[in-house]
């Protein structure tokens, strides 16, 4: 039988530097943005968090969307 998969939770990831630790490497933290729609499209999501950059501190590293999917054997 075929699995099915359905989108049941969705998430904004914001990853941003937040300094560096004393071997010079960049400290790296994560702010996740739960409750996302699942009909929100990338580009909305990448322009909240784009807009919200300027209020951080250090630069955004890195942009992402998290889906999670449940699959059922139908």
């Amino acid at each position: 039988m075929a699995v099915q998969s359905t989108q049941i939770k969705s998430s904004l990831v914001v990853r941003y530097k937040d300094g560096i630790d004393a071997s010079g490497k960049d400290v790296v933290k994560t702010k996740r943005f739960s409750n996302i729609k699942l009909t929100a499209d990338n580009q909305g999501l990448y322009d909240v968090a784009t807009a919200i950059a300027p209020l951080m501190k250090y630069g955004i590293a890195e942009i992402l969307r998290s889906n999670d999917m449940e699959l059922n054997n139908a």
